[in-house]
């Protein structure tokens, strides 16, 4: 498979959950992305790619709403901003790392948790705090 294909591939809905977990192994990593951003990928392969060194790859991790709790998690401890802003706004998120992401030194990372379903009132009270706070 040449690269367009890999890539046409790894974004369709449709590919079978093999071809997927091969492709989450290719040296591109503009298709490893496509892979994490792909709805049908398994979460053992979503786990793999959670550790991907590319944030771009963990980021659409992060988005994918088949991504687990648990990956979720680690990836809300990411050193790059725009990966945890995206594990705040996931619906998978817990209540617990909603929290932690509540207390981000991130403006923006705090204000995803804000608009996250699961987020609570605690949550909610420490993001408005936080957000006061960091614009005094």
């Amino acid at each position: 498979m040449n690269y367009q294909q890999k890539l046409a591939a790894a974004q369709n809905p449709n590919t079978p959950t093999k071809t997927l977990e091969l492709l989450a192994t290719d040296e591109a990593w503009g298709v490893r992305s496509w892979v994490a951003e792909n709805p049908n990928t398994p979460t053992k392969t979503l786990e793999q790619l959670a550790s991907d060194e590319i944030p771009y790859v963990r980021y659409w991790v992060a988005q994918n709403p088949n991504t687990p709790t648990k990956t979720l998690e680690q990836l809300a401890s990411d050193k790059h901003y725009s990966v945890r802003c995206c594990a705040a706004q996931n619906p998978n998120t817990s209540p617990k790392t909603l929290e932690l992401l509540a207390s981000d030194e991130d403006s923006y990372v705090r204000s995803w948790v804000a608009e996250n379903p699961n987020r609570t009132e605690i949550i909610e009270r420490l993001v408005l705090m936080t957000n006061y706070q960091q614009n005094q």
